[in-house]
């Protein structure tokens, strides 16, 4: 605990600096060079030239969008779990300097550890990692410096909970994929199944995919608020059924349902009228 608040107060020691404010506010506020970022590494890799290196490719993005979301879930699981962690900036008598600019953050019910931002963006980091470690290596500290040193910084997280998150991001993302790859049959029949989808309904596959990516750039975010916004009116009129924690579930699961109703919609579409060829035979990567 003291190495935990001797590195807080080191960085967050900086805020007030009128500079430094104003580039911690552009980076909280702005999801181009976050999310967007990832996502467009991503593309660039899905439409890998050679057939081999693609598909390796695209099961390797999969596996780290599917253990990225599940990683987020987990680590809304453990935040609602563990015992409740007052933000550094919400906490009184711990030496916190506030920045000099207004941030319209409204985090005192969420639990800070450990940290979903870390979870997610380290979990997305590793995902580039196992397509090219270079770009890896680079993801993993630009996230460490540009997403999360900010926040330590604003003090929105001990540095605790941010190793935390970063350490489960990682974790999930690689179990997810040696999952898929002890699971052959499972990978290729998901793969095949895409691949299937990807040649007989470009447009929805691509529409859904578009929703997915911008969805995954900005974290969930709108979705967050949407259904934040539905809690409160729910806890206006008198039902506490559902409380803040409970957010990204409910996002993760109409992020799931909607991928599972467009699914069934391509397989219903293709039953009904089936293509002259489909690329079933698919080399495993």
């Amino acid at each position: 605990m003291h190495l935990d608040l001797a590195v807080f107060h080191a960085v967050n020691g900086l805020c007030g600096n009128w500079l430094l404010d104003r580039i911690a506010a552009y980076e909280e506020n702005n999801f181009f060079f976050k999310g967007a970022v990832f996502l467009t590494l991503y593309w660039w890799f899905w439409f890998a030239p050679e057939q081999d290196r693609r598909l390796r490719n695209r099961q390797i993005i999969i596996a780290a969008i599917i253990g990225a979301v599940v990683a987020l879930a987990l680590n809304r699981a453990l935040a609602a779990a563990l015992p409740f962690r007052v933000r550094p900036m919400y906490a009184a008598g711990i030496g916190y300097h506030a920045p000099s600019l207004a941030f319209a953050v409204n985090l005192e019910k969420w639990n800070s550890f450990p940290s979903d931002s870390a979870t997610y963006w380290f979990a997305l980091s590793c995902g580039l990692f196992r397509l090219n470690r270079p770009l890896g290596v680079a993801a993993m500290l630009y996230s460490a410096l540009w997403m999360c040193l900010v926040r330590l910084y604003l003090g929105i997280h001990y540095p605790s909970d941010l190793l935390a998150g970063a350490v489960l991001g990682v974790v999930v993302v690689w179990a997810v994929a040696w999952l898929m790859a002890r699971q052959g049959a499972l990978a290729k029949f998901l793969m095949s199944r895409l691949t299937i989808a990807e040649h007989d309904h470009p447009q929805l596959f691509y529409a859904v995919a578009f929703v997915i990516s911008f969805e995954l750039t900005v974290m969930f975010d709108d979705l967050r608020d949407l259904v934040r916004t539905a809690m409160h009116v729910l806890g206006a009129a008198g039902y506490r059924g559902v409380g803040e924690g409970d957010t990204l579930f409910l996002v993760a699961g109409a992020v799931l349902l909607l991928a599972a109703v467009g699914y069934a919609s391509v397989l219903w579409r293709r039953r009904r009228r089936p293509p002259a060829h489909h690329p079933r035979k698919l080399s495993t990567p």
